[in-house]
């Protein structure tokens, strides 16, 4: 190994980071031999450095530091470790890390997304390396395979499940039978969900790895504000008991990017929404904490990666998965790997029709129905079912209604469902709007 050591700067040790510096520490002679270059952690940076280096037995080689911008001059640091989290305090060391000539691996999907452009044409300036893969997916390896395995094809779409905390609710309600307040609790007491679950649960967390996903594809920044987004939270127990009983489906909540190619333009569709899957799908058979990512390549053809998308040991081995690339690129001398580069502009394109199953919550009267019926009409979505669900209530109480619809726009979906809900019969409350794959049995 006649090659100068690659050195490490490993700012911030939460649960991601700890992991990746035990491992580091644990299996530095490996590493060293397969990479055929001496890896070694040079500085580690965190608020609590001291606690956490007892606990890591940190050797006296290795610097501490409360404030990660300190190992940015040294000369013997090549590659800054950002799994600080947050957006600003990350961007300024990523940005600071770049200016000094460092390459970069972080795991910050809502840097990435928020912060593309300006992150990107730092590295170029510096010819300087940016991996991210523990951004997207965990452990699953499949930005890597995007930007390289598949480099030959064109990538006609991306879309799969992305967020395991919302996987593991959906997934409860559908085995158990619970409620999601329930799935969420019980999330919670296992750690597979934060206390405060907003960004999960609102597809927000989602859509900045679509952004990424779609951003990496197109060779362009695609900000998370244009990925329409909907969460989970209108989802009840009746929802998920009427997919399974009459329609044979399952819901997921899944996020999508597709791509039209063409010399002159590129077409981009990105969404996130809770979508009804088919039970013999693939995506209906990941459970729990699990992600996977369903690609369509020109020539590979359908491709699916399946693993655990969160946690310490997979986020850990993405991290470092990522050193191991870029030790690898630096010590044979060539210049990065050239991103994706799409030709002519990008446009923006409206989300490809569907099905659709909406439940309403409907006063027992007369003529009801054909209220609403009259008004999914007049905005041109066509019927495919209508279900009243129990026994026929005490006049004006109101009932569960579900209606499955043939292929419709979502623009038509929306505008529909504004109408509905202002007629008096309905009530605003427990209505739940989801998009149904298509393909699969038919309704």
């Amino acid at each position: 190994m006649a090659a100068r050591p690659l050195g490490i700067a490993l700012a911030g040790l939460g649960n991601v980071g700890f992991e990746t510096a035990r491992l580091l520490l644990l299996r530095q002679d490996e590493f060293s031999r397969r990479l055929g270059r001496r890896l070694e952690l040079r500085w580690v940076c965190d608020p609590r450095v001291d606690a956490k280096a007892r606990r890591l037995r940190l050797p006296r080689s290795v610097t501490r530091a409360r404030e990660a911008w300190r190992a940015l001059a040294d000369p013997n640091v090549d590659v800054v470790v950002e799994l600080i989290g947050g957006v600003d305090d990350a961007r300024a060391l990523v940005l600071g890390a770049l200016a000094a000539g460092k390459q970069v691996v972080t795991a910050n999907k809502h840097l990435l997304s928020r912060h593309w452009d300006a992150v990107f044409r730092a590295a170029e300036r510096r010819r300087s390396r940016v991996y991210f893969e523990a951004a997207v997916a965990g452990g699953i390896p499949i930005l890597q395979a995007l930007r390289t395995g598949l480099a030959a094809n064109r990538i006609r779409s991306v879309s799969g499940i992305l967020n395991g905390t919302t996987n593991f609710i959906l997934s409860r309600m559908s085995l158990a039978g619970c409620s999601m307040e329930e799935a969420l609790r019980e999330a919670q007491r296992m750690g597979m969900a934060e206390r405060d679950p907003r960004l999960d649960l609102s597809g927000a967390d989602t859509a900045h790895k679509v952004s990424i996903l779609a951003s990496l594809i197109a060779g362009r920044w695609v900000r998370p504000g244009r990925v329409v987004c909907q969460g989970i939270e209108g989802i009840g127990a009746e929802d998920m008991r009427f997919a399974l009983e009459k329609l044979g489906r399952t819901p997921r909540l899944l996020g999508t990017a597709r791509f039209d190619w063409s010399p002159s333009r590129t077409g981009v569709e990105v969404h996130v929404q809770p979508t009804l899957v088919p039970l013999q799908h693939p995506l209906a058979g990941v459970h729990g904490g699990y992600n996977a990512v369903l690609v369509d390549a020109s020539s590979a053809e359908d491709l699916m990666f399946y693993g655990k998308g969160a946690g310490p040991g997979p986020a850990a081995s993405a991290v470092l998965s990522d050193i191991l690339t870029l030790g690898g690129e630096l010590l044979a001398g060539g210049p990065p790997v050239p991103a994706r580069r799409t030709s002519g502009a990008l446009s923006f394109e409206p989300e490809s029709e569907a099905p659709h199953y909406l439940k309403l919550m409907v006063r027992d009267v007369p003529g009801a129905l054909a209220r609403i019926a009259g008004i999914l009409g007049k905005t041109g979505i066509s019927i495919a079912q209508i279900h009243q669900a129990g026994e026929r209530s005490r006049s004006g109480d109101a009932v569960p209604v579900m209606i499955v619809t043939h292929d419709t726009s979502r623009r038509r979906m929306d505008s529909a469902r504004a109408a509905i809900s202002r007629l008096p019969i309905v009530a605003r409350r427990h209505c739940c709007c989801l998009r149904i794959l298509p393909g699969g049995p038919r309704l």
